[in-house]
């Protein structure tokens, strides 16, 4: 006999499952909420090390010329042409200008040569633009067919040709990552065989050094253990330089090259690269099609009679220029005396330049030596005892060269009643010509240093304000904040005044992922 108290109707058993089920969803999701709360997070740390603290003291100025000359004409007479012009870099005895009749005459001779170049110009082209325009046309056909073939061609195979492109970067890939491997293997290799002989050399070294003391054996036998220690030694450095060049983290040219050599592949591949190579074929068709459209025109319009139109034209104009070129009667060369940059121009073509000893003569250039700049600044009269003659600074242009390194070549031994500084010039190397003279500059003088200060990456100083400024540490498993003063920054580093428990670990980022209390797992900075 059943007993029906304990039989489920259904609709009922239905509605309880899906119940429980519902239950079932809710707990996973809270367990897997509390797990990803208690996840560590991976953070990179440092300790404060103790350091120098260089400070500086920064002053504005200017570049200067090293030298300036003016430049005059050898020979009274009119400017018929410049070789040069502003801004143009000029080698002693290059030639600027020209004001002098002979030079007219070499002008006769070019303007003559130019007619007798056009009137051959002339002379081929009646003879030959008929024949070179209707090859035009042939080679407009060939480079059409050409174009056509080359079509057909890239939908056949441009697609295989970059597949077998993409497996072939991924074997270069694998097989770079393999020579890293083997490289890093043998590396290790190296590093515990210059470490053992290391180890037997030291011990052999003092074992003879012992016996040197107690006399038992000779200089020279001690002189070749030193010896034989030494180059283990350098052998055992050059082994371990190797062996970091693989630890963990390291980058590999080679790697990198094909692995990014892989990534462009595969970026061909999933674009399709195909089709627009394809593309290109098509365009190259219809614009040798166009070509040759164009070069069928130009045969029907017989162009080569306007062609022996515009070569006539250049023999009228020749003609025109030789007949100006003799009227020209002054010459002069202007050259310049000393290597540099041309900075003015007095006069203009036309103008007439006259002898230096002549009063009222305005120069045709001045040219600036700018290989070596002075930089010029004044500092207060209190701070002229901070710098000598000899010493160096460092430079920064307001066009973005930065930290050009200047001597220091005079000292003003007066001082400008008026505001009280010094003027002070520094020779700056300008072998570039990258600077400018009249550009204002900044100047960095070293004032003083610190010694034995301590120093963390300024990255790891959170919210820097009124001379304090926040930083992450890890106590036990877990980031806490704290607050500490600070000092001045130099160099990515910042001095910190609070002094700091010994072997603190501070971290050094992804601080935004981090709360007072954050349990962190750390990764040596």
């Amino acid at each position: 006999m059943i007993n029906n108290n304990y039989i489920l109707k259904p609709s009922i058993a239905t509605h309880l499952k899906a119940q429980l089920l519902w239950v079932f969803v809710i707990c996973c999701l809270s367990v897997s909420s509390l797990v990803a709360q208690n996840t560590p997070v991976t953070v990179s740390t440092t300790t404060a090390r103790r350091g120098t603290f260089v400070s500086t003291k920064e002053y504005t100025g200017h570049l200067q010329p090293n030298a300036e000359v003016k430049i005059f004409a050898n020979v009274s007479g009119k400017i018929v042409s410049f070789d040069a012009k502003v801004g143009q870099s000029v080698a002693k005895d290059a030639v600027l200008a020209q004001s002098n009749p002979r030079e007219a005459a070499l002008a006769v001779i070019r303007a003559e040569s130019a007619l007798s170049s056009a009137q051959s110009q002339l002379t081929t082209t009646e003879a030959s633009a008929q024949a070179r325009v209707e090859s035009q046309l042939a080679n407009a056909q060939e480079t059409l067919m050409a174009a056509q073939a080359k079509l057909v061609e890239t939908k056949s195979l441009a697609e295989m040709r970059i597949r077998n492109q993409l497996t072939q970067a991924e074997t270069t890939y694998q097989a770079a990552i393999a020579s890293i491997e083997r490289s890093k293997t043998n590396a290790q290799q190296s590093l515990e065989r210059a470490k053992t002989e290391l180890d037997k050399n030291k011990l052999d070294y003092e074992r003879t050094k012992s016996l040197h003391e107690k006399q038992h054996v000779s200089d020279s036998n001690l002189e070749t253990a030193e010896r034989s220690f030494k180059v283990s030694q350098t052998r055992y450095q050059e082994a371990v330089v190797t062996a970091e060049q693989f630890k963990e983290g390291a980058t590999h040219p080679s790697v990198e090259k094909a692995k990014a050599e892989l990534a462009v592949a595969q970026k061909i591949v999933e674009s399709r690269g195909w089709e627009r190579e394809i593309a290109s074929a098509e365009s190259d068709v219809n614009q040798a099609q166009a070509n040759l459209h164009t070069a069928q025109k130009l045969v029907e319009a017989k162009s080569w009679e306007r062609e022996i139109e515009i070569a006539k034209a250049a023999v009228k104009q020749a003609t025109e220029q030789l007949k100006l070129a003799q009227e020209q009667l002054d010459d002069a060369t202007i050259k310049s005396p000393i290597d540099g940059v041309i900075a003015t121009q007095h006069l203009n073509v036309g103008d007439y330049a006259q002898l230096v000893s002549i009063p009222s003569a305005k120069p045709v250039f001045t040219v600036v030596a700018v290989d070596v700049l002075k930089a010029e600044w004044n500092i207060p009269a209190g701070d002229a005892s901070r710098i000598n003659n000899g010493d160096l600074v460092l430079i920064s242009a307001n066009s973005g060269i930065r930290n050009i390194v200047g001597t220091v070549s005079f000292i003003s031994p007066t001082v400008n009643r008026d505001n009280n500084t010094v003027l002070v010039r520094a020779t700056v190397p300008n072998s570039q010509n990258s600077l400018k003279p009249g550009t204002a500059i900044t100047v960095s003088i070293k004032t003083g240093e610190r010694k034995n200060v301590q120093l963390l990456p300024l990255r790891s100083v959170l919210n820097i304000q009124n001379g304090s400024g926040t930083i992450f540490v890890v106590e036990g498993n877990v980031a806490r904040t704290k607050r500490v003063n600070v000092g001045g920054v130099h160099s990515g580093e910042i001095e910190v005044t609070s002094q700091l428990a010994r072997g603190t670990s501070v971290i050094v980022a992804d601080q935004h992922r981090l709360q007072d209390g954050t349990p962190v797992s750390i990764v040596r900075d």
